[in-house]
């Protein structure tokens, strides 16, 4: 994949997984850029932090593989994931009950950050509202429907 300037949503949003892969294997600098413009194109509040793997700190596996933490619920941490080879699909989940189990939030063939941005927003009102495990999320977003 050659360069083809700056990565805009709508270039990261028709990337397949192997076109993920691609730009990623280019080095740690193209990995990060494309790390940051998912991350740029998520439009997260302050509620958020955000932290993106560089080299395989968080088990590898996809070219761009972002953790979004609660800032006033550090337990509440979520995976976002790109597309790769193996996977075809962006995904986030919520790890709970120490790691052994996740909350599928998001599975997608494209990259949409709206989509992401709500299921952000229905974490912060739940956590608002005294929902604030990441065991007792998964219930709420599950019978909510926003889970499986």
């Amino acid at each position: 994949m050659k360069r083809n300037g700056k990565l805009t949503f709508a270039k990261v949003h028709a990337m397949t997984g192997s076109e993920l892969e691609q730009y990623a294997e280019r080095g740690e600098a193209d990995r990060s850029d494309l790390s940051r413009a998912v991350i740029h194109h998520l439009h997260l509040s302050d509620s958020w932090g955000c932290d993106s793997e560089y080299a395989c700190e968080f088990g590898g596996g996809a070219p761009v593989n972002v953790r979004l933490t609660l800032k006033c619920q550090p337990a509440v941490t979520l995976c976002l994931s790109s597309p790769s080879d193996d996977v075809p699909y962006w995904r986030m989940c919520l790890p709970f009950d120490g790691g052994t189990s996740v909350a599928w939030l998001y599975c997608a063939e494209t990259f949409d950050p709206r989509t992401i941005y709500y299921t952000l927003q229905r974490i912060e009102t739940l956590t608002t509202s005294g929902i604030t495990t990441p065991e007792k999320l998964a219930v709420a977003l599950r019978q909510a429907g926003g889970a499986v």
